[in-house]
């Protein structure tokens, strides 16, 4: 399964059309985004236009997303299964529901979304200091899925592998590049967009 990790938007049409037209040219099977348009009538625009089916949760700037798109899941503290795949969208602070919500999914098969970083992956910010959550970083070590994507933190957009789980921090203002990961294999092609 190809799937494009996205995240922070931030009202950028520029960067929601060069994501758009990557999923089109890579023929992706899943875009997750990890959240962040910072406009409630932008994400609706963004989102009724999916052709590929996506998965998405609020970030720290969306208080209300809505679409028409059947295409799209925003998943709000819960688990959808597609293809094979369990994809588990967790909004802030509800961290410690991860464990329950993930309960008798195969860990190789479940894929977690949130818009904060798990502190000490992926989430240094300008100012030098880790801005990750440890709740989020605990729950995410005892369930151990294969994928966990974000974004938040811009400066640390990026990809890195620990233990069992391959993390994105999708956040695509500062570089303006998005990863697409295989799974099973969780090889990663990184893209400008």
């Amino acid at each position: 399964m190809k799937i494009l990790c996205v995240a922070d938007y931030h009202r950028e049409k520029e960067l929601a059309d060069g994501v758009e037209k990557l999923a089109e040219k890579e023929r992706v099977d899943v875009i997750i985004n990890a959240g962040d348009f910072l406009s409630e009538d932008f994400a609706k625009k963004v989102l009724d236009r999916a052709k590929v089916q996506t998965f998405v949760v609020r970030g720290n700037w969306d208080h209300e997303l809505k679409t028409k798109s059947k295409n799209v899941k925003i998943l709000e503290n819960e688990v959808v299964e597609y293809k094979g795949y369990y994809f588990l969208g967790v909004d802030w602070g509800y961290y410690s529901r991860i464990q329950d919500l993930s309960k008798g999914i195969d860990p190789k098969k479940l894929i977690i979304i949130t818009h904060d970083p798990p502190f000490d992956i992926l989430d240094m910010s300008y100012f030098g200091s880790n801005a990750g959550v440890i709740e989020l970083r605990e729950a995410i070590e005892r369930v151990k899925p294969t994928l966990h994507v974000f974004g938040h933190i811009h400066e640390s957009a990026g990809v890195m592998k620990h233990k069992e789980t391959l993390f994105v921090n999708a956040a695509l203002p500062e570089f303006r590049k998005a990863a697409i990961v295989d799974l099973p294999s969780q090889k990663v092609k990184v893209f400008d967009v």
